[in-house]
């Protein structure tokens, strides 16, 4: 095991507090023998952020880790991603980021800040999935081809901090924050001047999570999976628009438009036929038709709110 700070970001906003509970549990679990920062990072349900705050010191994390509770207004993920590295990050070497419902397998966080160890080129590592329909096939693609997992992966603390200085923030209702994340990754984070190096992220096979499973006798698990391929429809759509700005374009990741009916508007109308060609399929017509309903984003301007801390026992942090 490495000598190494631990800064851990749970992301969270419609999970229930036992199932957050479990990953808590999860991660307190994977980090106990590293001195660790462990935020969780509630946004837009200030009703769940208010239950986690009040139950902070129920959860028996390692003495070794620190335990604190944020709440972020905007109901939004890449807003949260956005608020943490700007403003809750605190100084780890490893920066781990983890979905509200992924319960870590135990040796997952030592595993990929191993391969970070281990692979000086590495600016990321990314666990894969075992769980689920595609799981297989994903893990398999990612070994070959690479690839970040937002459900569980890592990033350097001098690689968020390059980020930071230079501005970089995921694009507002933005679905796939982790294929944006590691195509800034694999151009280093400035395609004008680096090539596309895939070794830059280190994908680790034994890092791993479990979660619940949709059954598709509730009608509650059909209308998520719906939800989801709505979303995936969108993540098409992004692609191509990243794509553009990133590999062809040569454009920083620093310039991409502050949300994600800017960006993906932006490619439509310099890429008409691709667009059309994109387009044709219903379902991403009927997501390119959600992203254009006008949304308020005037919660951005309220900064993340800090509703409990419980320190580290052995004041090791």
């Amino acid at each position: 095991m490495s000598a190494r700070r631990w800064s851990i970001a749970i992301f969270t906003a419609r999970e229930t507090p036992a199932t957050l509970a479990e990953t808590i549990a999860a991660v307190g679990v994977a980090c106990a023998e590293v001195p660790s920062t462990i935020d969780i990072v509630v946004n837009g349900n200030r009703a769940l952020a208010e239950i986690m705050a009040a139950r902070l010191d129920r959860f028996d994390c390692s003495p070794r880790s620190r335990l604190r509770v944020w709440f972020v207004a905007l109901g939004d993920k890449a807003h949260a991603w956005n608020q943490y590295i700007e403003t809750i990050v605190p100084d780890g070497e490893t920066v781990f980021f983890v979905d509200g419902y992924a319960r870590l397998a135990p040796d997952s966080l030592r595993l990929i800040d191993d391969a970070l160890d281990e692979n000086a080129e590495a600016w990321a590592a990314s666990g894969v999935p075992t769980v689920g329909r595609s799981a297989r096939r994903l893990r398999e693609r990612m070994q070959i081809e690479g690839g970040i997992h937002g459900n569980l992966y890592a990033l350097r603390g001098s690689v968020v901090a390059r980020l930071r200085s230079r501005g970089f923030r995921l694009p507002l209702a933005i679905y796939r924050n982790d294929s944006l994340l590691g195509a800034v990754v694999c151009f280093s984070a400035d395609p004008k001047a680096h090539r596309w190096n895939p070794q830059r992220i280190a994908v680790v096979p034994g890092a791993t999570w479990s979660n619940e499973t949709l059954c598709w006798t509730r009608w509650s698990s059909v209308v998520t999976q719906w939800k989801r391929m709505l979303r995936q429809a969108q993540g098409a759509l992004e692609n191509a628009a990243v794509r553009q700005h990133l590999a062809h374009d040569r454009l920083p990741p620093e310039s991409l438009p502050a949300n994600t009916r800017e960006l993906i508007e932006r490619w439509r109308a310099a890429h008409p036929d691709d667009a059309r060609a994109l387009l044709r399929h219903p379902l991403r017509r009927q997501a390119a038709r959600k992203l254009a309903e006008p949304r308020d984003w005037s919660d951005c301007a309220v900064p993340a709110e800090l509703l409990a801390e419980a320190p580290s026992r052995d004041g090791a942090i």
